[in-house]
């Protein structure tokens, strides 16, 4: 793997470690980022990296078509993209905006909530930016929902990059 990959990698563990221990989870520390798979004993808490798929893209319709204005779709998550159906607490998402007819953000959060007041990707009209995302799944399902804040429609990329035990 290139070095910008394992670097990549080594931040987004970092940072999804920071946001559970700020909510309280533990964190198992590792000396090194590296691909497991699901049939390995996982304590609950540990960050286990994915390499990148693909899950949606509004563009060729890969589980929904364009998000309209002010739209809020639902996105399965577990068994898609290396995210084993059960034991999952959160996952790691690069969530993409793509060609955004007006200015706008997506908000991003587990579809068993309430819609929070907070963004996770703002883009410009025309602009193509993402944004890593880390959102606990709800059980049993482990679906989340996506909010178009625009008053036009953009496409929506997402790919899973890791989940974390639960």
């Amino acid at each position: 793997m290139s070095a910008p990959k394992l670097l990549k990698r080594a931040v987004v563990a970092i940072a999804a470690s920071l946001a559970l221990l700020a909510g309280g989870m533990s964190v198992v520390a590792s000396t090194a980022v590296a691909d497991l798979t699901p049939a390995v004993t996982q304590v609950v808490g540990t960050i286990v990296m994915l390499s990148p798929a693909r899950i949606a893209d509004s563009r060729i319709w890969l589980s929904w078509g364009t998000f309209h204005a002010v739209e809020q779709q639902d996105l399965q998550i577990v068994g898609r993209g290396g995210v084993p159906m059960t034991g999952v607490a959160g996952v790691i998402l690069n969530v993409t905006a793509v060609g955004g007819q007006q200015a706008g953000y997506l908000t991003v959060w587990p579809v068993d909530q309430s819609r929070p007041a907070t963004s996770n990707v703002n883009f410009q009209a025309g602009q193509n930016i993402a944004n890593t995302v880390i959102v606990s799944l709800p059980q049993p399902d482990g679906t989340i929902s996506i909010f178009n804040g625009s008053y036009r429609d953009v496409d929506v990329l997402v790919d899973v990059e890791g989940y974390i035990v639960g």
